[in-house]
């Protein structure tokens, strides 16, 4: 792991609930890490907070997506300008990134910055096996980085987007509602005890996926989960 003192390039509010930050070192070379990683950010007041990638590692950019729930570091953020220092540790995470490997991910809410860092990297490799993204959020407003991934997924037959709201059907909506469940796990993809799964979002969420994928005959090791309480 390593420490190292970063500038806030920019910070834009992309939903009504989440701030963007793109870092980049004060000086040297940027840490290294890989997609679906996470690092450890540090507030003026000492308050540290994980938080995962949604840059690639081959952006000049360290990118973060945070919801802003009035927390004691998301309350400090509220304050921090483009120019401010912000310390960095990591990178960090059970993900193992097989960088061409089949995925299917499970994004709930701002659980999506890890799978964006995925995408981006497999964005133009046509070489690679199949990544499959489902991508829910309460309302079509909350989806962060919604026009990116259906950018990427127009350009790419190897990777490929399923979104879903549990608390709208939006006018001209052409993707799924309701929860991601059995049934919409089913509806776009086959042997599914074969595939590799990343869930992020929510605990109770990331609960009961990890009950879910057992139930389905997922093997233990093929999985990984990360969660969080709100």
């Amino acid at each position: 792991m390593e420490s190292k003192i970063y500038i806030i390039k920019r910070k834009e509010q992309i939903t009504e609930d989440t701030i963007k930050l793109d870092l980049v070192p004060e000086e040297g070379n940027p840490i290294q890490y890989t997609p679906g990683q996470f690092m450890i950010l540090t507030a003026p007041s000492g308050t540290k907070r994980a938080y995962s990638i949604a840059s690639a590692p081959t952006q000049d950019v360290l990118e973060f997506a945070i919801k802003q729930v009035k927390g004691e570091f998301t309350s400090q953020l509220e304050t921090m300008n483009e120019g401010d220092k912000i310390p960095v540790e990591g990178p960090m995470g059970p993900f193992i990134y097989n960088t061409c490997g089949e995925y299917v991910l499970i994004a709930g809410g701002i659980g999506i910055t890890p799978m964006v860092s995925i995408l981006r990297d497999r964005d133009g490799k046509s070489e690679c096996e199949h990544v499959t993204l489902f991508y829910s959020s309460r309302t079509k407003i909350g989806l962060a980085y919604y026009d990116e991934l259906r950018e990427i997924d127009s350009r790419n037959e190897n990777l490929k987007t399923i979104f879903t709201v549990t608390r709208e059907t939006p006018e001209g909506w052409e993707y799924e509602t309701g929860h991601v469940d059995e049934q919409m796990l089913k509806k776009y993809l086959t042997d599914l005890e074969k595939k590799r799964y990343f869930v992020c979002g929510p605990a109770r969420m990331v609960d009961s996926f990890r009950e879910l994928l057992k139930t389905l005959g997922i093997p233990e090791e093929n999985c990984t989960f990360e969660g969080w309480n709100v």
